[in-house]
């Protein structure tokens, strides 16, 4: 029995050793295998070459996790094949649905061949700094993030694609039906690159910035620029596909007798919600200057030419949270960084983020800080806005080059809540 649970816990731990997008490809080909024997089944043409690619397809999955470096060239090799033998199909007989196969049945050979796959694992946690551990509140992604940039990636772009060809070949009110969802999941392809795990190569610097009639040096968080266009070009891609809801809601009733008013609601909601906020936010600079500042007396979001300043003694709490929302029975969790405050009159801020805080209160917290976006680390800025709140004979240092260099390092030490899973 001891023997089995010390083999058990060495297939858990290569299992745990591998690339997030190694083990997306692995149970790609693996499911792939399954699918295919159990489509020539219910046909009733189940033979042996059926079995046995079916078999190649699961062995190379088993490899792919726990055969090392052969095990990863063979399945390299086997999704390598599958791709070249769809390719083949699909110049034979060119469709969409074939299209649409080989697309699917390249993803294996597509992730394999990033350079993340060929990377080690760092199988020891103990080296990393608690500073740049996940907090608890923050749902782990799948496979490391990399799960769901290929979902998102590849069911984006398989819909969007079949969108723009239902707008294109369909009459009538169906093309603006198509236009929508080609919108809508061109929105999900576009914002799968600020799903994966990647390297967040901003760096805190000084800033002064007008506090007031007074001007204080602080340390600049930066946001990235080009994951905020994107953010901003998805929502606005999602507002329009919200507006053909609204206008084609007939073409999206399930019952062709059923009323279209419930679906005219939803896309009039999403309209306004996304589409006027991607316009807002664009209006303020399309990500140019999106930063947070940290000095001494407060905290400033800059987001473009709108500012909102929180003082420090107005902040009561920082900590991880996440809002998630359900669509189809599935779970979509979006992380952020909430600031409850003890005072919300204190803070200065515009008439609409001000209407927006009782909102902003029962969704998540009073303000909530995206961090797919932010250009560091998440946990290195929450590390830091815990600390200097906490540690108010420690916010001085705020307008020097020791506060830069010491939250770019993740030195900072505080009294951490169990919660959040951190350690002090």
């Amino acid at each position: 029995m001891a023997e089995r649970s010390v083999r058990r816990a060495g297939l858990a731990a290569r299992w745990r050793s591998r690339p997030g997008v190694v083990r997306v490809a692995a149970g790609l080909l693996g499911l792939f295998g399954v699918l295919l024997v159990l489509i020539e089944a219910d046909e009733r043409q189940l033979g042996v070459d059926v079995l046995v690619t079916g078999a190649v397809l699961l062995a190379s999955a088993v490899a792919l996790v726990w055969g090392g470096r052969a095990g990863y060239w063979l399945g390299v090799t086997v999704a390598g094949l599958v791709t070249v033998l769809l390719l083949v199909a699909l110049a034979r007989d060119p469709e969409v649905v074939g299209g649409f196969v080989t697309a699917v049945g390249a993803v294996p050979l597509v992730l394999l061949l990033l350079p993340a796959a060929r990377r080690p694992r760092r199988r020891s946690r103990t080296a990393r700094s608690p500073a740049r551990e996940q907090p608890q509140a923050w749902r782990r992604p799948f496979a490391g993030g990399w799960g769901s940039f290929a979902f998102m990636l590849l069911v984006g772009g398989l819909l969007s694609a079949a969108g723009v060809a239902m707008a294109l070949t369909g009459r009538g009110a169906e093309r603006g039906a198509g236009a929508s969802i080609a919108l809508f999941f061109f929105a999900c392809a576009l914002i799968a690159p600020l799903f994966r795990p990647r390297r967040r190569r901003g760096r805190p610097r000084l800033e002064t910035v007008e506090l007031g009639r007074s001007r204080e040096r602080g340390v600049v968080v930066p946001y990235s620029g080009s994951g905020t266009v994107l953010a901003l070009v998805a929502s606005a891609c999602v507002g329009l596909a919200c507006l053909g809801l609204v206008v084609f809601a007939g073409s999206f009733a399930d019952d062709p007798g059923e009323s279209p008013w419930p679906v005219r609601v939803v896309g009039t909601v999403g309209a306004l919600f996304f589409g006027l906020g991607a316009l807002v936010a664009a209006r303020r600079g399309m990500g140019r200057r999106w930063r947070l500042v940290l000095t001494p007396s407060a905290i400033v979001l800059a987001t473009g030419r709108a500012r909102t300043v929180v003082p420090w003694d107005a902040i009561r709490e920082v900590r991880a949270t996440e809002v998630s929302t359900y669509a189809r029975g599935v779970r979509v969790s979006e992380p952020l960084i909430g600031i409850d405050l003890s005072n919300p009159e204190a803070i200065e801020t515009g008439p609409l983020e001000r209407l927006l805080l009782p909102l902003n209160r029962r969704i998540a917290a009073d303000l909530a800080l995206p961090i797919r976006t932010l250009d560091v680390e998440p946990s290195l800025l929450l590390q830091a806005l815990r600390h200097y709140h906490q540690h108010p004979d420690a916010r001085p240092q705020l307008s020097t080059d020791a506060a830069v260099s010491r939250l770019h390092a993740g030195r900072l030490t505080q009294a951490q809540s169990a919660g959040d899973g951190q350690v002090e």
